[in-house]
């Protein structure tokens, strides 16, 4: 039977631990296909995805994110796939969070990004594979992937399963009633 979206939701965390088990690629494709199906500001999709398998493409990839004090160092073992989320630079222009017509802001066009990231992220829970989505080094990333003309990868996702006796980092979120304004910020029920 299948988990119920909030389930999902809830089971889905960070790996942090890649144990040498190789994602299939019927599975990598499904998890892509998750991604294809995100939405995004007027449905312009202004992403596409590199995957990433060598070794020394990843190492970069990784050493370059930045995550607060999360940094390679937390990894142990590189994960069997890297999938770069490409920002396509001809889908947004102007400034922060003015869209034209037709095109996203960068605010919009970012946005958009996280969308194909949180999509793939769950479809690996569903089928048991662990990932981590990090935020990278502009440069590393253009370089490192061979982008033109001004397209970025700000977000990768990682996808491995996880390794057995991994760390397990202690999750929790905020209360509800913390988050929760009526009518206007502060406002109660």
């Amino acid at each position: 039977m299948a988990k119920g979206f909030l389930s999902l939701a809830q089971s889905r965390k960070t790996a942090h631990e890649f144990s040498s088990k190789q994602v299939s690629k019927a599975d990598l494709l499904r998890i892509l296909e998750a991604g294809r199906w995100a939405p995004s500001f007027l449905n312009l999709q202004p992403w596409e995805f590199v995957i990433v398998k060598e070794s020394q493409a990843k190492e970069a990839l990784l050493k370059s994110a930045y995550y607060g004090i999360y940094t390679f160092g937390d990894f142990k073992g590189l994960p069997p796939v890297v999938v770069a989320i490409v920002l396509k630079k001809k889908y947004w222009e102007g400034q922060y969070g003015y869209p034209r017509r037709d095109k996203p802001g960068v605010f919009e066009a970012y946005l958009s990004i996280a969308m194909p990231a949180s999509n793939m992220v769950l479809e690996a829970t569903d089928l048991g594979i662990g990932s981590a989505i990090l935020n990278v080094n502009a440069y590393v990333a253009e370089r490192t992937l061979k982008l033109k003309d001004g397209d970025t990868a700000p977000l990768i996702v990682c996808f491995g399963y996880e390794k057995p006796g991994a760390k397990a980092r202690k999750r929790s979120r905020k209360p509800m009633e913390s988050l929760l304004h009526y009518g206007h910020y502060g406002g109660k029920e």
